[in-house]
């Protein structure tokens, strides 16, 4: 595919036509085929909708897109008029900061995040799943989503950053709305409640932030970048903020959306939650399939002061580029069978967490709470089965995809932990 010489750029938008809506209702699956389609006949297409953006489904080409932060495309806006994702004007920090300030966020960021430190939290990350699952081992069913796999990442991040375990299910709360709006609700409505959550988040940490600045420092993620010198300041009460809104949004959101949809396949396919747990040797290459099958971010990008180029296309500056990562590593390219589970699959990286300068921080500690919480469920719950008398799993799309109403049944635990 490439542009014929001299054809302007909207000639270009037209042949490459095909419209595309991340906020699709339909299910993950059908997105993914569509996608798939796109790869096969269209690789880079033109959407026309709302401001308009380019959708990229090759798995070397996401890759090349996210690369290329600091040299052509910024992480900021995101969506049109400059609001990004979670609804506010101002940029994430430091996912939609470029360049020399993002580098010395990372900085300081990247030592709490090393696997040697996040390899500290196992024995409480440990604590916290059997913590959910006494809560609800007993009834025999539960909705999977609310009692485990939204709360159990949700305890551990407040942990990290230092936040009160007691404002856990606001939190859960405010993210959800952010991220995913409200169900059924048309833009007016998501909108509108998107602004209500972000308003509620904003009071509740601007309260906080001063009582934390004048706390005694501990060791955590807030206490660290408290003191954060960025270009040889200090961060002010709102960049804090921006802060928090990514730590918050991006940490309780993305392994709960794995774990639920990891859970509603187990369910139907017991025998694979079998074979993941054949010896200790399987779980981890387990985990990494799962992370490819189930990603959830569809990142956005926007293109800066020069074109940047992809299957022979110059696309110019002020142009968005969506990159859905769960169509990247769906590429045949490189996974044969790709809507398939297949966990002695060749070593290819999966792009479950980015690549390049924006490659997710939370990496190592996303990968030990899944581990943590598979080997724990199996140890209690070794058999369950989609509840039938509950309602269906609900499958959502939007820049991270995930899915509610997960009620499994199982014969009633131990109580006992060990």
């Amino acid at each position: 595919m490439s542009a014929p010489a001299g054809e302007p750029i909207q000639d270009t938008r037209e042949r490459l036509r095909r419209d595309y809506d991340p906020y699709a209702g339909v299910p993950i699956q059908t997105q993914l085929d569509d996608l798939a389609r796109r790869r096969a006949e269209l690789p880079l297409s033109w959407s026309g909708r709302g401001n308009g953006c380019w959708v990229l489904t090759e798995y070397d080409d996401v890759s090349e897109l996210l690369r290329l932060n600091n040299r052509g495309v910024v992480s900021f806006p995101n969506e049109p008029d400059g609001i990004n994702a979670v609804g506010t004007r101002q940029a994430m920090i430091p996912i939609e900061i470029d360049g020399s300030e993002h580098r010395q966020y990372r900085r300081y960021l990247d030592p709490q995040f090393a696997p040697k430190k996040v390899g500290l939290l196992e024995d409480h990350l440990r604590e916290q799943a059997n913590r959910f699952i006494d809560d609800f081992i007993e009834d025999g069913r539960c909705d999977f989503v609310d009692r485990f796999a939204l709360p159990f990442p949700g305890a551990t991040v407040l942990a990290i950053m230092g936040w009160p375990l007691e404002d856990l299910e606001k939190m859960n709360r405010w993210t959800s709305v952010l991220l995913h709006g409200v169900s059924g609700g048309s833009l007016e409505e998501n909108a509108a409640a998107r602004g209500q959550a972000h308003v509620e988040f904003s009071s509740y940490m601007l309260e906080k932030i001063p009582q934390w600045r004048a706390a005694p420092r501990k060791d955590d993620v807030t206490s660290v970048m408290l003191d954060a010198e960025i270009d040889g300041r200090r961060m002010d009460d709102n960049k804090l903020f921006d802060f928090f809104v990514l730590m918050m949004t991006a940490g309780l959101d993305t392994v709960q959306s794995v774990l639920s949809q990891t859970a509603v396949y187990f369910a139907r396919h017991p025998e694979q939650w079998d074979r993941m747990f054949e010896s200790p040797e399987t779980l981890e290459p387990a985990i990494e399939e799962l992370l490819r099958w189930a990603t959830p971010p569809v990142p956005t990008r926007t293109v800066a002061d020069d074109a940047v180029r992809f299957q022979g296309i110059d696309i110019p500056p002020g142009d968005r580029i969506h990159a859905p990562l769960a169509a990247a590593n769906r590429d045949p390219k490189y996974f044969s069978d790709p809507d398939e589970v297949v966990f002695d699959r060749r070593p290819k990286p999966h792009l479950a967490f980015g690549v390049g300068p924006h490659r997710c921080v939370g990496l190592h500690l996303a990968r030990l709470e899944l581990k943590i919480a598979y080997a724990e469920l199996r140890r209690r719950i070794p058999r369950f089965e989609l509840d039938p008398h509950a309602p269906a799993p609900k499958e959502h799309l939007g820049l991270a995809w995930g899915i509610e109403d997960v009620h499994l049944r199982f014969a009633p635990g131990p109580r006992e932990r060990s």
